[in-house]
């Protein structure tokens, strides 16, 4: 299968999406959706109710703490034993990509404090940040454990699972269904196929009519490629959750998408393998990288794939320019990049999965903690596969010095959520672990921002491709000679002693009136949760109804979380 979009001369109707070498693209058609915030306050609460066993959240909960319980372990913690604003941020991103291939839009606010809030909603984008904002407050401040943060997950789950099931709902309006009518197998196969088109496309299915639905679901297996595998994993989905029958009403179909929504990062995924095994045939050396020259050759043979401009790779942190004249592109920067992202929901991107997660969570549970000793770390390391590194394996004098200086710097520790440990596993697994970049260096921009930024393509024309190919033919020789030597692989890539730490450890002490919170029996503090929720969501409903004609004329008023 191919998740390609290509330019196609069809009718005015339909989203012509032209550059050919992008694999999964961001879609062309932009629209701002929002939530009220009397629907978030009702699926927090809904969450909770799971979380003490009365509600029909309760597997949901089981499953997020599961999965959270190894990375929490490993994260640090402030004074009160919980975690902070950034380590709930980085617990809910590995949670999500772990999960489903999720890639939340909104874990990136400062402080967790932002102005989202109006009379029509909050934009579903920001919700997470809203929510967690709100969490931080009832929290009196203290921080999150692990059930919190897993009630915060599933709440942000929830949501995403009302979307779907919105969309799909709009769906029927679409083809005139009514929602509490029955559906015969071939209106719900037609149903299913105008949900996944706006799914992948990008469409705002009530700008459509029914026609023009259609026309775009024709469509589909020239605009893009791997439509016939698509149909058929939802089938497979839809196989699984009616255990073979076949959904005959809207509650069915439901369920449907909601499953498709939940597995469509993995079914992505095995494209970016395939995407990853062509870059890795003709990388450099075993550097995970690849000159940039021979990353068009493919491009001017008449691929499809690897045409980003060297300008559009450079924003988003993927060249690798410490060789003068000879820049080359990292492949696991590139694989899980921007470029490589579908935006299916308001809530998240499906980009393909960061092989380095499941590395680093194999150290997070062994280590239990946030930090470790290099030779603690060496140990597990050497006995740690990639996709593509064998073990055992033996790592080097400059990559062992390597780890020993990097806890010379945090007190005889290595961090593991650190720019430095994180640079020391590009360097382990160069095809499967990022090269990390300092803050603000570089920018996620899909190609359509980055044109209506710069003014320039995101893709590179054949005069350009050549112009790097030519290049680096008149340099190649005697790069060549220079590194004929037997240099470590890890040698031949750039190395910056810059620190940065992923995590805040501490927040100021609060005041004592709150220390009750934290010494509380763990029953107590769940029904505390309870209490705070039902004060959250009436706060919430007040919310709404004060922005509301008929409320107090506050319709205009901002509300800062």
């Amino acid at each position: 299968m191919t998740f390609l979009f290509v330019g196609l001369c069809v009718s005015s109707n339909l989203m012509v999406l032209s550059r050919a070498n992008e694999f999964l693209k961001a879609p062309l058609t932009h629209h701002s959706e929002r939530v009220s915030e009397e629907d978030i306050g009702v699926s927090l609460l809904d969450e909770v109710e799971g979380g003490l066993g009365t509600g029909s959240a309760t597997s949901r909960l089981g499953q997020m703490e599961a999965i959270l319980r190894p990375i929490v372990a490993a994260l640090p913690k402030n004074q009160f034993g919980k975690m902070g604003h950034s380590a709930v941020r980085y617990a809910l991103h590995r949670l999500f990509v772990l999960r489903h291939g999720w890639v939340l839009k909104d874990l990136n606010a400062k402080n967790g404090v932002l102005n989202v809030s109006s009379p029509a909603g909050i934009l579903t984008d920001q919700v997470p940040s809203y929510i967690e904002g709100l969490f931080e407050k009832r929290l009196a401040g203290k921080g999150f454990g692990l059930h919190e943060l897993a009630v915060l997950a599933s709440t942000i789950e929830h949501l995403i699972h009302n979307e779907a099931v919105s969309k799909l709902g709009t769906a029927f309006n679409v083809h005139k269904l009514l929602v509490t009518s029955p559906v015969s197998e071939s209106e719900a196969r037609e149903v299913l196929d105008t949900y996944m088109m706006a799914y992948i496309l990008g469409e705002n299915l009530k700008n459509l009519t029914l026609d023009a639905a259609r026309e775009l679901n024709a469509q589909m297996p020239e605009i893009f490629l791997a439509w016939r595998d698509t149909q058929e994993f939802v089938n497979t989905v839809q196989k699984n959750v009616t255990k073979g029958g076949v959904p005959s009403d809207f509650a069915a179909l439901a369920k449907v998408v909601e499953g498709v929504g939940e597995q469509y990062g993995t079914f992505q995924d095995l494209e970016c393998q395939q995407m990853k095994e062509k870059l890795v045939k003709i990388e450099y050396r075993g550097t995970g990288r690849v000159k940039l020259s021979d990353f068009y050759k493919p491009a001017l043979g008449g691929s499809w794939q690897f045409q980003e401009s060297a300008g559009y790779l450079r924003q988003l942190g993927l060249l690798d320019e410490s060789v003068p004249n000879q820049p080359s592109v990292m492949i696991a920067n590139y694989i899980t990049s921007q470029a490589n992202c579908i935006a299916s929901s308001g809530f998240y991107s499906v980009c393909c999965k960061d092989e380095c997660e499941n590395l680093l969570s194999h150290l997070e549970q062994n280590i239990g903690a946030f930090e470790a000793k290099p030779a603690t770390i060496a140990a597990l390391i050497s006995a740690l596969p990639s996709s593509t590194v064998a073990v055992p394996q033996k790592l080097s004098i400059t990559l062992l010095q390597r780890l020993e200086e990097i806890a010379a710097g945090h007190s005889g520790m290595v961090p593991l959520h650190s720019r430095l440990f994180a640079q020391w596993m590009h360097h382990v697994y160069p095809r499967e672990c990022s090269f990390p970049h300092m803050s603000g260096t570089t920018s996620a921009k899909t190609p359509e921002e980055w044109v209506d930024e710069t003014g320039s393509e995101a893709t590179a024309s054949e005069e350009e491709m050549q112009q790097h190919i030519q290049a680096a033919s008149n340099t190649e020789r005697r790069t060549e000679k220079e590194n004929e030597s037997n240099m470590a692989v890890e040698e031949l890539m750039p190395w910056s002693s810059e620190e940065e730490l992923f995590i805040i450890r501490t927040i100021p002490e609060l005041p004592n009136t709150f220390e009750f919170v934290s010494s509380a029996p763990a029953t107590m503090r769940s029904m505390m949760l309870v209490v705070a929720a039902g004060s959250l969501a009436f706060t919430l409903i007040e919310i709404v109804k004060k922005a509301s004609p008929l409320g107090m004329g506050e319709a205009d008023k901002k509300f800062a979380v």
